[in-house]
């Protein structure tokens, strides 16, 4: 099962046994604070995939941090972490799960034939393992005594100002606090920049903060990403790479994409195709950089909500969004990234930040120009309006696929497929009931069960678009 995921930490496996239980973590060398994955007393055992970043005392790992608060709180430890992670926890009694809030971090879990309990942090650990695999939802504890629970974070006061200029000065606050909790133990070594306001926002903080990393994009020759990531790197400063690939290295990609994503969903796999591009170049420089992922749920950067006809239809979809974003978009960014190893930090995922962004009024968020366009992100594009260039503060938000140029290529390289069926009535329903909406898609499809013959992976298949 280790080996089948080595790639989420290639540096160091720790392996933890006990009656009735064994456990093995994975961890890549980044800081003392990180650790390697695992702690253990003599009564508890605490496995951890991701970061926590809560006050601890000197020279506590964040497995030591999980492993004391577990002590302190009990089953409800989770509710009291900040930050990323997945959990599990063996007391000797029984085995405890817990996951984020957001669902950054993934968990799977299911039962062998003889009735034992296995889980991983991502499901093609458990191919051939188990038939009965299901995701741990974001917010949630599973105990092998008690079952399902789900659990309340614990956000931190916001103190909401009344104006929007004061607001978007709070708001600055809150999320350059938040690049610097990723710096502080100086793991990071480079910084995703699509050009887009995101990456960007989160490059400017970074730099602000005194952070001399470079600066990674990639994508196809043309692609609208690079000239905005070239504006950007200039006007900052700091070192740019580029990585720019072609419609044959997508091809050869997309097999790679579809087993690391775990999914078949057109719109992720394609994300998943650049993300895997991009973390191939950073592997160059790190293994660990700052991502913008989180910014289009909490701060309504998607076109779809100006389409809807009032704040409370627009707030309902961007609860709906930020729900189903631990197995879309944060799905896609994990995957792609540690498929290279590289351990990614999502300032926007930050508990305080997703405390001060729920708070925001809609209207701050989608914003009426006095022209009548619908401006998304409006409040974050005044936040850090100094510190950008005035063609990235007006950027209209793209997908990072079409960004890159990823996008229009893939119908084209679906159809160059030998051996795949006609694309009709018969072909586009899944075994599992799933409806394929395109040549691509059922493309990507049997991929997918090539890699995931048993049809409890399938259930585990998010889709992005809502409307799909």
């Amino acid at each position: 099962m280790l080996k089948a995921i080595k790639h989420r930490g290639p540096n160091s496996m720790r392996l933890h046994r006990a009656d009735r239980f064994c456990g093995g973590a994975l961890a890549s060398n980044l800081s003392k604070a990180r650790g390697e994955g695992s702690a253990q007393d003599s009564t508890t055992t605490v496995l951890v995939d991701g970061e926590v970043y809560n006050e601890r005392e000197d020279g506590e790992s964040d497995a030591q941090v999980v492993l004391r608060l577990y002590h302190q709180y009990g089953r409800t430890f989770a509710s009291h972490l900040e930050g990323v992670f997945a959990c599990a926890i063996f007391d000797g009694d029984s085995v405890l799960l817990a996951r984020d809030a957001v669902g950054v971090r993934p968990m799977y879990w299911g039962t062998t034939e003889d009735d034992c309990l296995c889980f991983a942090s991502e499901a093609k650990a458990l191919v051939g393992v188990c038939d009965d695999v299901t995701e741990l939802p974001p917010g949630t504890t599973y105990s092998s005594s008690t079952g399902l629970a789900a659990y309340l974070p614990h956000y931190p006061p916001v103190v909401m100002p009344e104006t929007l200029e004061n607001t978007a000065k709070a708001l600055r606050k809150c999320m350059t606090e938040a690049v610097a909790r990723r710096l502080e133990d100086g793991a990071v070594g480079a910084c995703l920049l699509s050009g887009g306001l995101d990456s960007s926002i989160i490059a400017a903080a970074a730099k602000e903060l005194g952070a001399d990393i470079p600066l990674i994009t990639v994508g196809m020759d043309g692609a609208p990403d690079l000239e905005n990531a070239r504006i950007m790197a200039e006007h900052l400063g700091m070192a740019h790479h580029v990585f720019l690939y072609d419609a044959e290295q997508i091809r050869q990609s997309v097999p790679r994409a579809v087993y690391m994503l775990e999914s078949f969903d057109e719109d992720c796999v394609s994300g998943a195709i650049s993300n895997l591009f991009a973390s191939q170049k950073a592997s160059e420089y790190t293994n660990c950089i700052l991502s913008g992922e989180g910014g289009d749920e909490l701060f309504g950067g998607y076109h779809l909500l100006k389409d809807l006809p009032g704040e409370a239809e627009q707030l309902k979809m961007m609860d709906r969004l930020i729900a189903i974003a631990y197995n879309t978009a944060v799905q896609r960014l994990d995957r792609a990234m540690m498929g290279n190893s590289i351990t990614y930090r999502t300032p926007f995922i930050d508990t305080a930040v997703i405390a001060f962004a729920l708070q925001l009024p809609v209207r701050w968020k989608i914003h009426a120009a006095a022209d009548g366009r619908l401006v998304e992100k409006y409040i974050l594009r005044e936040a850090f309006k100094d510190l950008l260039p005035e063609r990235i503060y007006r950027r209209e938000k793209l997908r990072f696929s079409a960004g890159t140029g990823t996008d229009n290529l893939m119908d084209d390289v679906a159809d160059g497929q030998a051996d795949m069926p006609a694309f009709d009535e018969s072909s586009r329903t899944t075994a599992e009931g799933y409806t394929l909406n395109s040549p691509k898609e059922l493309w990507y499809y049997r991929l997918f069960k090539e890699k995931f013959p048993a049809p409890c992976f399938e259930n585990l298949v998010g889709r992005w678009d809502p409307d799909k």
